[in-house]
């Protein structure tokens, strides 16, 4: 894969992407072009937050991801800043283009994901927060566009859960690296059985809090069903390892993204 797309992590920015799109779909947004903007302004600037992460965990990722872009030597650290700064401004361009509540959105975190990245990644439970908070937030995007946040209101909360969830397991996968440099992680902090049992009770919150849109009458039996899969692959995960876990609960999260389509559509 050529290093300049690998670095933006494509499969995350595109989770994301969509994550807008049907954000937007579900708040009563059917203009294409609204749609086309919505997904190209959280693409970039979810690639423009892991190339900025990537950029500033240069160290971390010689002894946690020695494979990686810039650890590897195939991006040069000066290249991949201005990358970043150049993807940060092409999405900050499509979120003013649809409206001034997305824009302020786009700006807000834009900062948050350089303040993540240079200073509060690796500080107890705070980075995780944050990542979290960007998982949410792009369902928040699409609705800013119609300012219509009565399915967004629930649906990004559950976000919230299941990516904290998935943040933590991933933190413990970096526990290496992270002990070597002095990090304050939760695993560092309270330990890897610990912080497991933590990261379990996020995911099985946003599972037993799953069927609440059904239930408020705000999607249909679709979604119902379709999420009862999400439910099983994030409940299959919770057995794995954390590396596994990635990647079980990534496609779990597409499986959400559909069941909140179809449930709206139908």
């Amino acid at each position: 894969m050529n290093p300049f797309f690998e670095i933006i992590r494509p499969i995350t920015s595109l989770v994301a992407a969509l994550g807008a799109v049907v954000g937007a779909i579900i708040s009563g947004v059917s203009d294409p072009i609204l749609l086309f903007y919505a997904f190209l302004a959280v693409f970039t600037i979810t690639g423009a937050g892991m190339i900025l992460n990537d950029y500033y965990d240069l160290e971390i990722d010689k002894i946690n991801a020695p494979q990686r872009p810039l650890p590897s030597g195939q991006i040069f650290p000066r290249d991949a800043l201005s990358y970043s700064s150049w993807l940060f401004i092409v999405s900050i361009f499509f979120a003013a283009l649809i409206n001034s509540y997305c824009l302020a959105l786009a700006l807000v975190n834009a900062v948050l994901e350089y303040l993540y990245s240079k200073h509060l990644k690796r500080t107890f439970l705070l980075g995780n927060i944050i990542v979290s908070w960007f998982t949410a937030s792009t369902f928040i995007f699409g609705g800013l566009i119609t300012l219509d946040f009565s399915i967004v209101k629930i649906i990004a909360p559950l976000a919230f859960l299941a990516n904290m969830g998935r943040e933590i397991f991933k933190t413990i996968e970096d526990i290496k690296g992270d002990k070597k440099l002095k990090l304050d992680t939760l695993p560092i902090a309270v330990g890897i059985d610990s912080a497991r049992e933590i990261a379990q009770g996020f995911i099985a919150s946003a599972i037993l809090l799953s069927p609440l849109p059904y239930f408020s009458g705000l999607l249909n039996s679709i979604y119902l069903r379709v999420v009862s899969i999400s439910n099983a692959l994030f409940l299959y995960s919770l057995s794995q390892t954390p590396t596994q876990i990635k990647r079980i609960t990534k496609l779990a999260m597409l499986i959400v993204l559909l069941a909140f389509l179809l449930g709206r559509s139908f």
